[in-house]
């Protein structure tokens, strides 16, 4: 079964990889990125750094079709275990009605410097947007250190409190459905705003796993700056 789910999801890869790369050979593309601070790089509410600063960027390719494709990378500490991550994607947004857009695509999470079996892996991802509300699914048939199929759905919602600052509320949940004991909620609201050009936030992350310091409530703050 294990076997199955992996072929499917190396069939959706190199399907949309073939058609992305016809779509962007026929049209102009634009390139876009950003270089981020951040004091602790939370990921899905648990730290990827110790809870310590990171330094974190990335470019996008995208073409008037809608179809993308984007490297990103961060420093991560796993406790000596691997000090990068590295991260590719390949996918799709774009307007499918009036008010509602779409975002679909595959991505693969690398940590280049990480030892152990298990640390790369892919993950297909999906969302759709109404106006300002955002939900989405994330799945994954062999997650993180080799952990089992994975599903992780989330809920966003951005509210514009003047021109230059918004607020963003997200909640997600985290489903192992190989150790539903390691299943978990994350949630978390973001203030940001732009001064002369650089972006600015403030984050107040959470998870409700138990006993964890890697999981608990933080305050995370970042800089950007995009081009």
């Amino acid at each position: 079964m294990k076997l199955a789910k992996k072929l499917s999801i190396a069939t959706y890869s190199s399907l949309f990889v073939a058609l992305g790369a016809i779509s962007m050979q026929a049209q102009a593309v634009e390139v876009s990125g950003d270089i981020t601070f951040v004091s602790d790089y939370a990921f899905r509410g648990i730290s990827q750094t110790e809870e310590a600063p990171a330094i974190q960027g990335g470019i996008t390719l995208a073409a008037d079709s809608g179809f993308y494709v984007s490297v990103w990378g961060s420093s991560v500490d796993f406790g000596g275990e691997g000090t990068l991550e590295l991260d590719v994607l390949l996918g799709w947004s774009g307007d499918i009605a009036e008010d509602w857009s779409a975002d679909v695509g595959i991505m693969r999470y690398g940590y280049p410097n990480t030892e152990f079996e298990g640390s790369n892996f892919w993950e297909l991802y999906g969302s759709v947007s109404y106006k300002d509300l955002t939900l989405g699914l994330a799945y994954s048939d062999d997650y993180y250190g080799n952990a089992g199929n994975y599903y992780y759905i989330y809920a966003g919602y951005s509210l514009a409190l003047t021109d230059n600052l918004s607020i963003d509320f997200h909640i997600g949940h985290n489903e192992l459905s190989d150790d539903s004991s390691a299943s978990y909620l994350d949630y978390g609201v973001t203030l940001s705003t732009e001064v002369l050009g650089i972006g600015l936030s403030l984050a107040y992350i959470d998870t409700d796993i138990k006993d964890c310091s890697l999981c608990d409530s933080r305050v995370v703050f970042g800089v950007s700056k995009s081009f």
